[in-house]
This record gives structure tokens, sequence and C-alpha cells, in this order.
């Protein structure tokens, strides 16, 4: 919550709004709500996008990476949890980001009952 001009209480509008704040409402007494998204994990993306497929490419598993990247879609996820979910024939297996490692990958699969 900011004054839609500068209140000396509130943080500086003009100053969130460029690192990246964007506003979904205003009121007519003066106030803005602004937001910002940001990826809530920053190991998500390193995990997913190298971890992982160095663990699928190991085990010759075809891998379809998708990227949450508006509201709508993460309202529309097969899961609540839109950090890391990952499925297995359309089965969801855990949201345990750890899951992409190598050293990891198999048991995280033998406690699901998925084998190699």
């Amino acid at each position: 919550m900011v004054g839609t001009t500068k209140f000396h209480f509130m943080s500086d509008t003009k100053w969130l709004l460029k690192q990246g704040f964007e506003t979904c409402d205003t009121t007519d007494e003066g106030f803005s709500i602004l937001v910002y998204y940001s990826d809530r994990c920053p190991y998500t993306d390193y995990h997913v996008n190298v971890s992982l497929k160095e663990t699928a490419q190991n085990r010759n598993l075809p891998l379809k990476v998708m990227k949450l990247n508006s509201m709508v879609e993460a309202q529309s996820a097969p899961t609540p949890a839109t950090i890391f979910s990952l499925f297995v024939d359309g089965r969801f297996i855990t949201t345990d980001l750890s899951a992409c490692m190598d050293s990891r990958f198999d048991k995280v699969m033998e406690k699901y009952g998925k084998h190699r």
C-alpha cells in the first residue's frame, strides 16, 4: 500500500514502480496497491532447467517442463504447489525440489512406486 502521490509516512511510489512493482488497484482517497512478481524459490530455475534435465537424460526419460507464467496458469494448475511439482505419467509424485537432483531422484521414484 502506497500513496498515489508521495505521502511522508509511506514508501516512495515512484521508486517502487521503477523496481518492477505494478499498480493493481487505486482508491479515490489517494492510495495504490502495488504488487511484485518473482520466482518464489531462487533454486527452482536451476534445479528444473539443469539438474532435472541432466537427471532425465542420464535415465533416458522423456521430460516436459512447464513453467507457469501467469496467475491464470497458476490457478489452473493441477496442484496448489506452484513452486515445483513433479508428475510421472500424469500422476502427481512430489513437490520436493530435491527430486530433481540425480542423487535423490531414484529414492523419490521408489517411494512412489516408480522404478527405472
